[in-house]
């Protein structure tokens, strides 16, 4: 049981570097984060050691909350989105600085670099919650009551599908930062062909992290429900699933706001608005009256 979070990180991570394309490209992509990458590495460091001693407790009959297990797996992710939020202020702080058409190549560029924080957070919760999911499973079978059981399978599913959400935000943010980063080197003409390919394949990613959080929800509100109707009495049971949710729902809240900031500052620096379309991707309520076609559905956004 205490194996299943350090087993989990090192096939993530070996996974990450097919995934990135090599060991130069991860390089590229962990020195723009400066100390962040430091930051990541010792946080998953830890939370996989914390995890272990927690679930290596589980065959013992003491288990450690739902919602602590689901709290230290996604604190990797919390600190990807904090790298990436001061990555975007320090972007959007340099803009007034810089000339009309060199203000585009910094937030353009900018952006593509933060999600690189982003990327590496939610990638490694994945990992993470993906093992408290596995070890729930496994403590499925000492449950010495039916509710204990279901409760522990609910709690399974509700982490795996967290770490659905995780894993999908990893790939975007990836997607972003390959598009990105290669915009900010193309000519004007050559930006609106990838800017719209670019769009399509975050507009199918949003689709499954929209169905994903659909199920999460649901998860959520069957497992606080089941613990409630069994045993209203047990506060500390669907308290605790009460805690589990709303985690869940600020985690989300909180990777959004990046890409929120960038939208407003973006439009608050009048820079082009052929790459804004993206930034609204995570903020609908910036959206523009005018962006010269082609006409992007909602699914990118650009930074720095």
């Amino acid at each position: 049981m205490a194996a299943l979070p350090p087993a989990a990180v090192v096939g993530f991570g070996f996974a990450f570097l097919s995934f990135a394309g090599g060991r130069a490209e991860v390089w590229r992509m962990t020195d723009s984060t400066g100390p962040y990458s430091v930051l990541m590495a010792i946080a998953v460091l830890g939370v996989t050691l914390v995890l272990s001693g927690l679930l290596s407790m589980g065959p013992s009959g003491r288990h450690a909350p739902l919602v602590v297990l689901v709290g230290l797996a996604t604190l990797p992710w919390l600190l990807g989105i904090a790298g990436t939020q001061e990555a975007v202020e320090k972007v959007l702080a340099a803009l007034p600085d810089a000339g009309n058409g060199d203000a585009l190549a910094v937030l353009v560029a900018g952006t593509g670099e933060a999600m690189v924080t982003r990327l590496l957070g939610a990638w490694m919760s994945a990992a993470l919650l993906v093992a408290v999911a596995v070890g729930l499973v496994l403590l499925r079978e000492r449950a010495t009551l039916v509710e204990e059981d279901s409760g522990r399978l609910l709690g399974a599913a509700l982490g795996l599908a967290l770490g659905s959400i995780a894993l999908l935000v990893a790939l975007e943010a990836h997607h972003l930062f390959e598009l990105l980063t290669t915009l900010a080197t193309q000519a004007p003409e050559a930006r609106a062909g990838l800017i719209a390919a670019g769009t399509k394949k975050l507009t199918h990613l949003q689709e499954l992290r929209s169905a994903t959080l659909g199920a999460l929800a649901v998860l959520a509100l069957a497992l606080i429900c089941w613990q409630f109707i069994l045993r209203p009495e047990d506060v500390t049971q669907w308290a605790g699933s009460l805690m589990l949710a709303a985690l869940a729902a600020a985690v989300l809240v909180l990777d959004a706001r990046p890409m929120q900031l960038a939208a407003r500052g973006a439009r608050e620096a009048d820079v082009s608005r052929t790459l804004l379309p993206m930034l609204v991707h995570h903020d609908p309520s910036s959206a523009f009256d005018a962006v010269p076609p082609p006409r992007l559905p909602p699914g990118i956004r650009s930074k720095r």
